[in-house]
């Protein structure tokens, strides 16, 4: 009977955990994955979560190989014009 009466108003030393928050989105998650980049900490919905990029990271990198490409294309028009 005292563990029902004790269950029934809340055992005190049992604290319930707050779910952590995504810098992103203000989001509560269960899960939340830290950016390998600038550490920000974000949830599944902001981000990708096997690349551990947020998507603000993960748009910079995008946007760094697509000028990487367009560089190896001017280099690679230059040897040629050279030729």
């Amino acid at each position: 009977m005292l563990l029902i009466v004790s269950v029934a108003r809340g055992d005190p030393s049992k604290k319930v955990k707050e779910l952590p928050e995504c810098e992103i989105c203000g989001e509560e998650s269960d899960k939340i994955i830290k950016c390998k980049s600038c550490g920000a900490k974000f949830c599944e919905d902001c981000g990708s979560p096997i690349e551990k990029l947020c998507e603000f990271c993960a748009e910079e990198e995008e946007f760094d190989e697509e000028d990487l490409e367009d560089m190896d294309e001017e280099v690679k028009s230059d040897l040629e014009d050279d030729n």
